[in-house]
């Protein structure tokens, strides 16, 4: 098989904005041949995926975003071709939705606590069938006109140092790179260009990492040459996609912009099956 594909893209069961098969419909339209829906922290918009696929010409990459916290710091691992279904997978990934709905009742509480009137019942309800995140307490703020945009929510209250932030459960890098592995699959640091400093990047080496997201809209010509050449001299993995949610401002833009050459996905599997 030929063609495009994106490996990272956000469903209603995470912080996106259209369901599964709106995503494949959109991923028809524009002549992707796969995609893997890697939601925060749920395999449930990758499941449903499954179930109507065959109704599109297009292959599902079994896919998840796994949202790690450690040393006071965020990093997002990309796992592809695991088991979806895995017992071990499914009792993290309820660990973690319970440690969201915690989070977020504190973060409202705080919020609560500086005279902006928003209720827990609202952030569940703009969450719906995904675990609670800060851009659904975000999205409130802007339906009570609290904030103007998502990025003033962030700033003003929900960022890291902000009144209103509250830190995430621990989960260490290599938990999640051993996590993804022992259900078959691969474990790749995703956006490594937005945050992360060549001493972090050897250390998540050092943990076990299987590859790298090269390509991803926030990564310019210079930093996909970069971690491409680390990709090549420490044998790993090169991966990418366009990160779509639907209500940013890059995604219209990068949908099927983002060049990634379906022999991505052959060596995906081709290294899932080794291992």
């Amino acid at each position: 098989m030929g063609g495009y594909v994106d490996l990272h893209t956000h469903t209603i069961y995470s912080d996106g904005i259209l369901t599964p098969e709106q995503l494949l419909q959109k991923a028809q339209k524009v002549g992707l041949t796969a995609i893997s829906i890697t939601d925060h922290d749920s395999v449930d918009g990758c499941i449903e995926a499954h179930a109507i696929a065959k109704d599109y010409s297009i292959e599902i990459i079994d896919g998840i975003e796994f949202s790690c916290y450690e040393d006071g710091r965020e990093f997002h691992i990309l796992g592809y071709n695991f088991d979806p279904t895995d017992s071990e997978v499914a009792r993290y990934l309820e660990e973690f939705r319970t440690a969201r709905h915690s989070r977020a009742m504190k973060i409202v509480k705080k919020l609560n606590d500086l005279n902006i009137p928003i209720t827990f019942e609202q952030v569940l309800n703009k969450a719906g069938k995904a675990p609670i995140a800060r851009p659904h307490i975000a999205s409130v703020l802007m339906d009570i006109n609290a904030v103007k945009n998502m990025k003033e929510a962030f700033w003003s209250y929900l960022a890291e140092g902000k009144p209103a932030y509250e830190p995430k459960k621990a989960f260490k890098i290599d938990q999640a790179v051993q996590l993804i592995n022992r259900t078959g699959g691969v474990a790749i640091l995703a956006h490594p260009g937005k945050f992360i400093s060549q001493e972090d990047l050897y250390q998540i080496i050092k943990d076990g990492i299987d590859g790298i997201e090269v390509w991803h809209p926030s990564h310019d010509k210079s930093t996909i040459n970069f971690f491409r050449n680390i990709a090549s001299q420490y044998w790993l993995l090169e991966t990418g996609g366009s990160d779509f949610h639907g209500n940013r401002d890059y995604d219209e833009d990068n949908f099927g912009r983002v060049r990634v050459p379906y022999s991505i996905v052959d060596s995906i599997k081709y290294h899932s099956t080794r291992r």
